[in-house]
């Protein structure tokens, strides 16, 4: 799976931009602020309809314009796509996603087209920091290769978004009707019990890639493993297991006015030798981890997809100790690699296959190839 072009139009301080990338390693390099992460977030946009870094979609409008798009055209096992996002604050619908300039029917159907990988600085606090970062980690790989799973996330967060109605109401008014509130909880149960299903399943073979990387990285023999701590034990009945958690946990849940068990609870463990990370690693352990992870995911998406994911390395170079990025460089040979960074010398330029300055005259982006 390639990136062939990359188009964008008043997005974020591009006023517009035709690209063409290699099949390889592809450098853009200059100065923070210059435009460099926008590229990667628009690539991001195109494989999985959101952005890695913010959760509002106007902000990637260019000031005083009315319209912003990415698009991009692709070759991929199917033969040649072009998917494009389009990004209209003003109007009723706010974004639109059209797939060979077809508008598709649901957000789910772009699931799959294109396959990307991203690691940015903040993926270190993938270790260090709170579950909804590793949640959502894993919710984006799993959702590039099964898009019954992303189905079931959308189904489950909008019952449980009713669900959460409902409570609330009710420790508002001190009453409620509850076969309203089973019913929720039924509509709920399944889709979480497919996600539980999916997330336990891919971490199993995550880990055991996860811990063969990490050794070869630090070249230790430290064993790094991830786990799946979720709320339900059982590995069959997920789903009545969840209505009765769901029952047994309402007169909680009213006090508090959410739903506190269910799969946006669970947590992916991060172990080295037994010891979880999060109170123990050292900044090298968990930039060797971090790094693991993502290289393990890239795997994960080629194997079970059958095709390479394209690979977004945000700033990371700076990161990491000569070692390691040696490790990552030797890693991607056989991946359409996108790297950001301030100095081109982070990167060994042997290894790059195609170079481009990035700089900005008068708060406007300007790529040029070297």
């Amino acid at each position: 799976m390639q990136i062939e072009a990359l188009r964008l139009k008043n997005f974020r301080n591009y006023k517009e931009l035709a690209l063409s990338p290699h099949p390889g390693v592809n450098l853009f390099f200059g100065r923070n602020g210059s435009g460099k992460t926008n590229l990667l977030e628009a690539v991001h946009y195109c494989s999985l309809g959101r952005s890695h870094r913010i959760s509002n979609d106007a902000n990637v409008v260019k000031n005083g314009e009315a319209f912003a798009l990415s698009s991009v055209s692709i070759q991929n096992m199917l033969g040649k796509r072009e998917i494009a996002v389009r990004f209209h604050p003003d109007e009723v619908q706010k974004k639109t996603i059209l797939i060979d300039q077809k508008k598709i029917a649901k957000f789910s159907d772009m699931m799959g087209c294109l396959r990307c990988v991203i690691f940015s600085p903040e993926d270190l606090g993938l270790i260090k920091e709170g579950p909804s970062l590793r949640r959502r980690y894993l919710d984006m790989m799993i959702s590039q290769i099964n898009k019954g799973y992303f189905i079931a996330l959308q189904q489950y967060r909008a019952g449980m978004d009713q669900r959460n109605a409902v409570i609330r109401n009710m420790k508002t008014n001190g009453t409620g009707n509850l076969s309203i509130l089973s019913a929720f909880e039924e509509t709920m149960a399944e889709p979480a019990a497919v996600i539980i299903r999916e997330r336990r399943k891919v971490i199993a073979l995550l880990s055991e890639i996860a811990t063969e990387t990490y050794q070869r990285i630090s070249d230790t023999d430290e064993v790094f493993k991830l786990s799946y701590h979720s709320s339900v034990k059982e590995e069959n009945g997920i789903a009545e297991t969840l209505c009765r958690l769901f029952r047994e946990n309402r007169e909680d849940d009213i006090r508090m006015g959410f739903t506190s068990v269910g799969p946006h609870r669970d947590d992916l463990i991060l172990t080295l030798n037994r010891n979880q990370m999060k109170q123990f690693a050292s900044q090298g352990q968990i930039r060797t981890a971090a790094l693991s992870m993502k290289l393990s995911q890239m795997r994960i998406l080629k194997d079970l997809s059958g095709e390479e994911p394209v690979l977004l390395l945000d700033d990371v170079m700076s990161e990491l100790d000569r070692k390691r990025r040696a490790c990552l460089i030797g890693e991607i040979s056989d991946f359409q690699t996108f790297i950001t960074c301030a100095d081109r010398d982070d990167v060994d330029c042997d290894k790059v296959d195609r170079m481009w300055q990035v700089s900005a005259e008068d708060g406007e982006a300007i790529v040029e190839e070297i």
